[in-house]
């Protein structure tokens, strides 16, 4: 991922040192429930929802892949 914004601090997002979530809700589940989660998200609430990632074993730091696909969400329901 090769993202920058002229004028903002780096965070080191693309090497999953930080905890910002954007403002947005990032939680850990069981991925058998993932589907109806994100199917009840939009249908209930109209909020549209990622799966991001996954916990594996390993050596307990967040690691993001090559291949990460950045998405620029233009604008939320929830904004007035």
């Amino acid at each position: 991922m090769n993202l920058k914004i002229t004028g903002m601090h780096d965070f080191k997002v693309s090497q999953g040192y930080s905890a910002e979530t954007s403002g947005g809700i990032l939680t850990m589940m069981d991925p058998s429930k993932a589907k109806d989660f994100i199917s009840e998200s939009k249908e209930k609430y109209g909020q549209t929802v990622w799966q991001v990632g996954k916990v594996v074993k390993g050596d307990r730091r967040a690691q993001i892949l090559p291949d990460v696909e950045t998405l620029n969400i233009k604008e939320s329901p929830f904004e007035h």
